[in-house]
């Protein structure tokens, strides 16, 4: 109880000091691409990326345990790297109540050049990638936020749905002690990320 009351008061902390920087400074383009219920954008942008690592993570932007997991990821991995051969989408849904409002917040945690926003409103989206991925508790399929995605330089987007990921993880409760989809861990989920990024041609010595 005490470590749950601790991230919610570091997050509380993370998004008080973003509110503070919404205040004077007023981005010139929208902080996130509006999701349709097909997911047209995403699956554009991300096929559009095809030949780098991309990264799909699905939150809640008012959820303190996704906003724990951004802030993580970012120490592990988004804080020490600007490759381009990295790209990163992260899809926001109002699982418990966010509003548009809350994105901007929410993508401080995440600052770094390679990383798009998107909000799916109706949260159809989570559906969605529940069915592609086969996230189940037995035979219940388990809606898909708050769970990080790993994907190859080789993936294509083809179908209605999002193709399946090389790695997903989550933190998730109904899906605790599930082998399949390992709870999140941004030590190793950066480490995958940077080994699969290393495997890619390098990128062009400058002049």
């Amino acid at each position: 109880m005490r470590s749950s009351i601790a991230a919610q008061i570091g997050i509380a902390t993370l998004l008080g000091t973003s509110a503070c920087a919404d205040a004077t400074d007023t981005p010139a383009t929208p902080a996130y691409a509006l999701l349709d219920e097909a997911g047209t954008k995403l699956r554009e942008d991300f096929n559009r990326a095809g030949g780098s690592v991309r990264l799909l993570f699905v939150v809640d932007p008012v959820c303190a345990v996704c906003l724990r997991g951004l802030d993580d990821l970012n120490r592990a991995l988004f804080a020490s790297t600007d490759d381009p051969r990295l790209q990163t989408f992260v899809v926001h849904v109002p699982v418990i109540g966010a509003e548009a409002k809350d994105i901007l917040p929410a993508s401080r945690l995440l600052p770094n050049p390679h990383v798009r926003h998107y909000w799916n409103p109706s949260g159809a989206f989570g559906r969605q990638l529940a069915e592609a991925t086969g996230l189940r508790r037995g035979d219940e399929l388990v809606y898909a936020w708050d769970v990080w995605l790993i994907y190859g330089p080789n993936v294509t987007w083809d179908g209605a749905l999002p193709p399946r990921p090389q790695r997903l993880m989550h933190q998730l409760p109904t899906l605790q002690g599930n082998a399949e989809f390992p709870r999140l861990d941004a030590g190793a989920f950066a480490r995958e990320t940077r080994r699969l990024i290393a495997e890619l041609p390098a990128l062009p010595t400058r002049q």
